[in-house]
């Protein structure tokens, strides 16, 4: 098989659930999407392996489909990972010039500063992506690298993202029993606003929400590249759970109630009270709609003020970023509680727009881009670990 016709296997592990895509090389480092599956593997919670003998069975069930299907055998894997340990750090390393030109060497000085300094710093964690958001020469903000520029102080702003190394190991470990060697681990912040910069040249500055099933992430992206993000120990399922408990009724009566009717912050619905329909397994209790509404309410309303309205990282960048981006797993929620969730962020709507997105294939063709063309704003990918350190590092910088 030729290169311009070689496939790629990716993999996003998610809550109890990889959904698997296959990606095709085309000419002028162009791919295309080939074979999409999801399957649900009750060895991972939480995108964290807790059963490795369940979730390898199910892995190698999946990978024989995947194989068959395509008639072609796989060896190594590319994963996607959103895991709440995952952290981000931020820091400006530089270097004096003394009126020198800038050069390559320059830079590896400075990426390598950065590194060290992190890793001594968090010796638990390993590194995933170094991402370049900001060059100064002489204190003046450039656009792009200064090379052969002429200069006294030469700084960089990188954000580097990190991974418990425990939890890389369990994660290899699992493909890895599967003859499935993991090329790179992929973070899901990165490449779903990946993703979303790919499809819009203009957009440079600003947040994205990653609304999934059991954590939700903030992300600030500056001169489109990731510079910050936190992850939370909550999503979607934590209304399915308050609702519940509170109202004694089973998950599916709730995801049944979410579907039909409206819960907006305007009564649209005839009925003062939940239909009997609904209770398909609960008793049947008089169960009042404004009741269910304020349920769903109260914990939109925390979400986003942990998220958002009341977290103090994000102080310095609400008046320099121009769009909002929230981003839901659950489509459902997209669609029918979307507008309730935007409904509780306090910002000025003059200054910065705001749109709601279903995840669908984002972070995958997002991992897919980062793969096959490479990021401007990647300083070095983390699969050339038995490589020297900078081998590489420049590639993603001058094509």
């Amino acid at each position: 098989m030729t290169e311009e016709n070689k496939e790629k296997l990716f993999a996003e592990i998610k809550d109890q659930e990889i959904r698997y895509a296959v990606f095709q090389s085309e000419e002028n480092l162009n791919y295309k999407l080939i074979l999409k599956k999801n399957s649900n593997n009750l060895g991972i919670k939480q995108g964290v392996i807790i059963d490795l003998d369940l979730a390898s069975e199910i892995v190698s069930q999946d990978l024989r489909e995947i194989e068959k299907k395509l008639g072609k055998t796989f060896s190594n894997i590319n994963l996607i990972v959103n895991q709440r340990e995952m952290s981000s750090t931020n820091i400006t390393s530089f270097k004096k010039l003394n009126g020198a030109k800038v050069e390559k060497r320059d830079l590896d000085y400075i990426l390598n500063e950065g590194k060290i300094s992190v890793s001594k710093n968090d010796e638990k964690n390993s590194i995933l992506h170094i991402l370049n958001s900001n060059f100064y020469l002489d204190k003046k903000k450039r656009e792009r690298i200064p090379m052969n520029i002429f200069g006294d102080h030469l700084a960089l702003q990188m954000t580097f993202v990190s991974l418990p190394k425990n939890n890389i190991k369990n994660i290899k470990n699992l493909f890895e029993n599967n003859d499935l060697k993991v090329d790179r681990l992929l973070c899901k912040p990165l490449t779903t606003g990946l993703n979303l910069v790919h499809g819009n040249n203009n957009l440079k500055n600003f947040f994205l929400f990653n609304i999934d099933e059991e954590v939700s992430t903030i992300c600030v992206y500056e001169n489109s590249s990731l510079i910050f993000f936190k992850t939370f120990p909550f999503g979607t399922n934590s209304i399915y759970r308050d609702l519940s408990k509170l109202c004694s009724i089973k998950d599916s009566e709730v995801k049944s109630i979410l579907s039909e009717l409206s819960f907006d912050k305007e009564i649209k619905n005839k009925s003062k009270f939940i239909d009997k329909k609904f209770f398909k397994e609960s008793e049947f209790t008089k169960l009042s709609i404004s009741h269910f509404r304020e349920i769903i309410h109260s914990r939109i309303e925390e979400m986003m003020n942990y998220l958002f309205n009341k977290n103090s990282n994000l102080n310095y960048f609400k008046n320099k970023l121009s769009h909002i981006y929230i981003v839901f797993e659950n489509n459902l929620f997209y669609k029918n509680l979307g507008e309730v969730f935007s409904g509780y962020l306090n910002f000025d709507a003059d200054k910065i727009a705001i749109k709601l997105i279903s995840l669908d294939d984002l972070s995958l063709l997002g991992a897919a881009e980062l793969t096959f063309k490479g990021w401007h704003a990647e300083a070095i990918p983390y699969a050339q670990e038995k490589k020297s350190l900078f081998a590489g590092v420049f590639s993603r910088f001058f094509q």
